[in-house]
């Protein structure tokens, strides 16, 4: 169902709303800098006559009715609320600029005018400039305030720009991976796509079981997964003309023999690159570098600098160690063998202070089943992680090389 009404309140009606003290405090809000501010208005009695006989809209046990100031435009999102709800209602108290869309279709944002919508249709505003609108609801038949999933999820940072090929959605809380039974298409820790409205740090990565801040049904998150990768230059085993030599990740090919701790030479697969905002501190993050020095790892002949959630492939974990890796990923993984321990939390691995952005590699080799992965060499034999296949494909913010 989809349904517009134009003209919906009396000219008194509407001033009634408007001069409500509830409503100036809420415009003060917003313009001292807030995108959304959600407060509610005692009901009238004539009012709800109104929507009702207009909107069939029956709100005769409820005294209150919710209301948004809104400023800027609102990402396509489908609406979620504090129970089930079959119909979104909203109407526009102001006029604005740009458009409201609703699937497919657009339409313009004009005082007085509301809108009736199947739960589950996506929907947004579209070139709506920087002056606040005065919205009624968006409710539920219920008058029960309703909004956008507190937290959606995607396979790329590409994808949550596009809000296209969505992995799944967290409609009842800002906790992070909390659908899926503690996982969201598999993956473990997050970053925040920049179209998101929450406050929550976007220069930082989240892991499965964060609580992310933030208001119901005002804020709403986009989430991607990050992706283990090694800083330009690093160098990995490989079989080249019959010989093992060692080989910069960015001259990686499809068809490049690569050696594998344990199932012999596999061929690389897929290569690909993108770019990471390191940032000049000490702080211990996954979303950041790390340096491996020669000094204090015996196995490398050179520096390695890979990004934090990035693993090491070890014997054994320490009780800190595993502690740490259990509340990042929310279990112990193995490789080939052995333990998966991030750069982030071997306390070996010192934060790389070199502030600036930096292009990272990564590849995937040959494997029938694309969920697994195998540890590789990096100079000097020190064992790391590489990608599986499945992950390195549906990281759309990473540019495949071959």
């Amino acid at each position: 169902m989809f349904q517009t009404f134009a003209s919906v309140l009396s000219e008194e009606q509407l001033r009634s709303i408007r001069d409500r003290p509830e409503v100036a405090q809420a415009l003060t809000d917003i313009q001292s800098g807030r995108k959304v501010v959600y407060f509610s208005i005692p009901l009238t009695d004539d009012i709800k006559q109104t929507l009702h006989l207009r909107l069939g809209l029956d709100l005769s046990g409820l005294s209150t009715i919710p209301m948004r100031w809104i400023k800027g435009d609102i990402a396509p999102h489908i609406d979620t609320g504090a129970g089930a709800f079959s119909n979104t209602y909203l109407m526009y108290l102001t006029s604005s600029d740009g458009s409201f869309r609703v699937g497919e279709d657009t339409y313009p944002i004009v005082e007085n005018n509301a809108f009736v919508f199947n739960e589950g249709l996506s929907h947004e505003t579209i070139n709506t400039g920087t002056e606040p609108r005065l919205l009624l609801g968006p409710m539920s038949e219920a008058g029960i305030p309703v909004g956008g999933t507190f937290i959606t999820y995607f396979p790329s940072e590409a994808d949550a720009l596009a809000f296209t090929n969505v992995l799944g959605y967290n409609a009842s809380s800002f906790v992070v991976g909390n659908v899926d039974s503690g996982t969201t298409g598999g993956f473990t820790s997050w970053r925040i796509a920049s179209n998101s409205n929450g406050p929550a740090n976007q220069a930082l990565v989240y892991n499965n079981g964060v609580t992310l801040s933030g208001t119901p049904f005002v804020n709403y998150y986009y989430l991607y997964p990050t992706i283990p990768c090694f800083l330009e230059g690093s160098k990995v085993l490989c079989l080249v003309d019959n010989k093992e030599e060692y080989v910069p990740v960015e001259e990686l090919r499809k068809g490049t023999l690569v050696k594998t701790s344990r199932d012999g030479y596999k061929k690389v697969e897929v290569v690909a690159k993108g770019a990471i905002q390191n940032p000049g501190t000490d702080e211990r993050t996954e979303g950041r570098l790390y340096i491996c020095r020669k000094e204090v790892y015996p196995d490398l002949e050179e520096d390695l600098v890979i990004t934090g959630c990035h693993s090491l492939l070890v014997n054994e974990l320490t009780p800190e160690q595993r502690e740490k890796t259990i509340k990042s990923l929310g279990r112990i993984f193995v490789t080939d063998g052995k333990y998966r321990l991030m750069a982030s939390i071997d306390e070996r691995a010192e934060p790389w202070q070199s502030a600036g952005t930096y292009t990272i590699w990564h590849f995937a080799l040959e494997n029938a089943d694309e969920n697994m992965n195998y540890g590789v060499f990096a100079k000097g034999g020190l064992l790391v992680e590489t990608c599986s296949l499945k992950f390195i494909k549906t990281r759309g913010n990473m540019v495949v090389v071959e």
